[in-house]
C-alpha cells in the first residue's frame, strides 16, 4: 500500500514521499508485535543543545536518513500480503519480512536499536537525561547528536570532527547532508554570529495552521478569552461546536507553544 507525504519548508511543500507500508492497524499486541519505541529528542533538550552551541560558538549541522525504519531488524515472525503491481504468482503466497517495514507499529523500536548500538561503537553514548540525545567529549571536543526518529542535529565544538562523524554516518546508512541546520520540525533556525545571536520562529508552521482552520484573516489580541471563564462539556450534538476540530487546533496550537519557548539566545562566544 503506497502512502504520500510531503516535507514543508517556509511554509511551502518542498518535496512529495511515495512508499511502501505495512497494515499496522491489523497488528495484535503478543502475536506479532510486542515492544514499541521511538526515539524522539524533547523540545527542551533541543533548546538547551542549541544554547550551548551559541555561547560556545559550535558547528550546527543537519542530517536526514533516508528510509530509516528498512535498516531495523525484526524479532517476531510477520507475513504480509503481496503489494499490488509487485505480485507472483501461486496460491496464498505472501511477504515473510526480514527487516523492518514502514506502518509496523514496532519499526521505530528496532531503527533505533541499530542507530544506538552505531553510535555506542564509535563512543558516542546515550545521554541518561534524554534518551534521544548523544554526547561524546574528548580532550576539549565536545560533540552532541540530537535523534528525532530519522532526523538528526549535530553539534560540535570541532569541525574536522564533525565532519568526520557525518562521514562515518554516511558510510553506514543511506544519509542526507542538509548541512548547517536551518530547519527542523517545523522550525526555522536563524543564525547570526556577527550579531550574536541564534533565533528559532515557526513562522511557516503558523500560517499553515490559521489556513487550516481558516484563521488567517483573524486579527490577533493579548487575551483571546476571559481568562476566568468557565468552560463545560456541552454534550448537545446537534451544537454546531461538534464541527469545530477543536482538539485538533489545540494540538497545534500546543506543538508551536513547545517549540518556541524560550527561541533566542545570545552568543557569547569568546572568539568574538
Amino acid at each position: 500500500m503506497g502512502v504520500q507525504n510531503q516535507t514543508w519548508v517556509h511554509g511551502e511543500v518542498e518535496r512529495y514521499k511515495a512508499r511502501l507500508v505495512a497494515r499496522g492497524f491489523t497488528q495484535t499486541f503478543g502475536i506479532d508485535y510486542n515492544e514499541t519505541f521511538a526515539s524522539v529528542a524533547k523540545f527542551m533538550s533541543i533548546r538547551c543543545i542549541l544554547t550551548l552551541a551559541a555561547i560556545e560558538d559550535m558547528e550546527i549541522h543537519q542530517m536526514d536518513i533516508k528510509i530509516a525504519f528498512l535498516n531495523g531488524d525484526l524479532e517476531e515472525e510477520i507475513y504480509m500480503e503481496q503489494p499490488k503491481g509487485f505480485t507472483h504468482e501461486g496460491e496464498h503466497l505472501v511477504c515473510k519480512l526480514h527487516k523492518s517495514l514502514y506502518g509496523l507499529k514496532q519499526s521505530p523500536r528496532p531503527w533505533n536499536q541499530k542507530l544506538d548500538a552505531f553510535l555506542k561503537n564509535i563512543k558516542i553514548t546515550r545521554s541518561d537525561a534524554d534518551f534521544s540525545v548523544y554526547v561524546a567529549q574528548v580532550e576539549d571536543v565536545k560533540f552532541f547528536i540530537v535523534v528525532y526518529v530519522d532526523d538528526l542535529i549535530l553539534v560540535c565544538s570541532n569541525k574536522d570532527k564533525l565532519l568526520q562523524v557525518k562521514e562515518e554516518l554516511s558510510r553506514k546508512f543511506e544519509m542526507k547532508d542538509l548541512g548547517d541546520l536551518h530547519f527542523f520540525l517545523g522550525m526555522e533556525v536563524e543564525r547570526d554570529c556577527a550579531q550574536r545571536l541564534l533565533s528559532i520562529n515557526q513562522i511557516g508552521y503558523l500560517k499553515e495552521i490559521l489556513k487550516r482552520f481558516r484563521m488567517e484573516d483573524c486579527k490577533a489580541i493579548g487575551v483571546p478569552l476571559d481568562p476566568k471563564t468557565k468552560l463545560k462539556k456541552n454534550v448537545n450534538k446537534d451544537d454546531e461546536m461538534v464541527k469545530v476540530p477543536y482538539q485538533q487546533a489545540m494540538g497545534s496550537l500546543m506543538y508551536a507553544m513547545y517549540g518556541l519557548r524560550q527561541s533566542k539566545v545570545r552568543c557569547i562566544s569568546q572568539k568574538h
